[in-house]
């Protein structure tokens, strides 16, 4: 079976349309419209085989002249809404060599010179480079008002317009008028192969009467629906990338997860301390500053703490976290009954769940990217954040600002990293809406598309990206920060970027960078 397909479509001014912008991209020349002043440049376009005007026998001799007619036709349409013409495209079979196309073409054209006295460019296209290279189609630009010795007449093909159904019967018909040109055609280069006009339903319902059970099996599909552009693989590239992004497991974060889960069974199974029941505020700063130094740790002082405490009086907290370190400091400082001390115990529990949460939609995040490889500051930061103990954190004096500055660094770290290839998807998808417009006359959608696709490249250049990458980097020492704020990091993730991202880059930085860069 060969490939069958038509398509009919009108042009309206009052959409925006004009004729001759459609005649000179089908024939690829130069038209002016001499209505609006507007040259439209389409000469050397690639993709144009041949083109050729046809008429009714006894025809001015202007309508056979593609420079001429379509700008008289344009001129002689006054009104805002006017129709300007019609288009019918119809795909010519890959089976006949380029002579017998092009007749074949001439053939389709005569027949809407004849049904509907019109005059017809006929356009022979060809398959593009990265397109499929079956796509040999043809456009019948069909004049809006029929053609006699004077010029342009009464309006043309009324048939198409007509209510009750007597327009979409008028389609049926020439689809088959049109099909058995094809065939026609076929059996002339001795060509096997036939194209139907019918629905696939109707086909396979004949093949079934007729006994051929397993072509009409084979007939009982969806229709394919023909996507006649030159980008059409690179949108299929763009989907199977975009979709791979959203619903590929990455293995590296599986695999960080199951360490995480097991270094939290770990963690939970230690016993907590007993809380003795006069624990006194200078009491508990000596247990915690001798279990700091069995660790090899010094716990800070209280003077310390609250120096820091005064440094950060102008850091920006949530009102709750403010309220509830607030309370706790309170209760630490003038000393409290172990039963106090145990409901502490259960409030710092609760929140560092719910900073879990924030934790968790950091890691969501990185994981959106096919193939990432998790880094260990983002690691350690999380098993900070994983840590219900609440013996681990009981000595903070800043526990609440200090987890809460951690997760909204997690979340801008995983935004920051994920940035550059969201930034790349977002270009492609740009670039493959702006090729749906390749073969349509200029409109204020394919406008708005390369004014989209431009501001995508720009935030897919190299400068951007090299931005980007500048402020992964910050995004990243301001995590490691925060993780050794509340007691666990790695100082060597810190790095000090008081400037922007230069043009020339040291080598020990060109090292780090390449260090870190996530994998697609």
């Amino acid at each position: 079976m060969a490939i069958y397909h038509v398509n009919i479509k009108s042009y309206s001014r009052g959409k925006g349309h004009s004729s001759v912008a459609a005649a000179a991209y089908r024939a690829g020349f130069n038209l002016r419209d001499r209505k609006n002043g507007t040259v439209h440049k389409y000469k050397g376009r690639g993709g144009v085989v041949s083109q050729e005007m046809l008429a009714p026998k006894g025809a001015p001799d202007w309508c056979l002249d593609v420079r001429s007619f379509w700008d008289i036709n344009e001129a002689n349409e006054t009104r805002n809404n006017a129709r300007l013409a019609r288009e019918v495209e119809i795909s010519l079979p890959k089976s006949l060599d380029p002579k017998q196309r092009h007749h074949l073409a001439i053939d389709l054209g005569r027949l809407m010179v004849n049904r509907y006295q019109v005059a017809v460019l006929v356009a022979v296209h060809a398959p593009s480079k990265k397109g499929d290279q079956r796509n040999h189609h043809v456009h019948l630009l069909l004049s809006a008002r029929k053609i006699d010795a004077t010029g342009l007449g009464e309006r043309a093909c009324a048939a198409f317009d007509a209510r009750q159904g007597a327009g979409a019967a008028e389609m049926k018909i020439l689809r088959g008028k049109i099909a058995s040109v094809i065939n026609a055609h076929l059996i002339m280069a001795s060509v096997n192969a036939r194209v139907d006009h019918r629905t696939l339903r109707a086909q396979a319902a004949d093949k079934a009467r007729q006994g051929l059970h397993e072509e009409a099996r084979a007939l009982s599909r969806d229709p394919i629906r023909r996507i006649p552009k030159d980008t059409f693989y690179d949108k299929k590239k763009v989907r199977q990338s975009v979709s791979a992004a959203k619903n590929a497991p990455s293995v590296a974060g599986l695999r960080f997860a199951q360490n995480l889960k097991e270094r939290r069974h770990v963690q939970e199974a230690k016993i907590f301390h007993p809380v003795p029941e006069t624990h006194s505020h200078e009491a508990a700063l000596r247990d915690l500053d001798r279990e700091g130094r069995s660790h090899g740790k010094a716990v800070k002082s209280a003077d310390q703490q609250s120096s820091t405490a005064r440094n950060r009086i102008h850091t920006h907290y949530n009102p709750l976290t403010r309220q509830v370190s607030k309370v706790s400091r309170l209760s630490r400082t003038k000393g409290a009954s172990a039963e106090v001390l145990n409901k502490q115990a259960e409030l710092i529990e609760q929140w560092l769940e719910a900073q879990r949460e924030v934790a968790e939609q950091a890691l969501e995040i990185l994981n959106s990217i096919p193939g990432i490889q998790i880094e260990p500051c983002f690691e350690r930061a999380y098993a900070l954040i994983l840590s219900r103990r609440a013996d681990h954190y009981g000595g903070k004096g800043l526990l609440f600002e200090d987890t809460e500055v951690l997760g909204k660094a997690m979340v801008r770290y995983a935004r920051m990293l994920v940035s550059p290839y969201r930034a790349q998807c977002d270009y492609l998808a740009a670039k493959a809406k702006l090729a749906e417009f390749d073969y349509e006359p200029p409109s204020s959608a394919a406008a708005r598309a390369r004014r989209r696709m431009l501001r995508m490249k720009h935030l897919a250049s190299a400068g951007v990206m090299k931005r980007r990458e500048w402020r992964i980097r910050q995004a990243r020492a301001a995590m490691a920060a925060a993780s050794i704020s509340l007691g666990v990091g790695d100082e060597s993730c810190i790095e000090i970027h008081d400037e922007g991202p230069s043009e020339q880059t040291t080598s020990a930085n060109h090292h780090h960078q390449l260090r870190f860069r996530p994998r697609f």
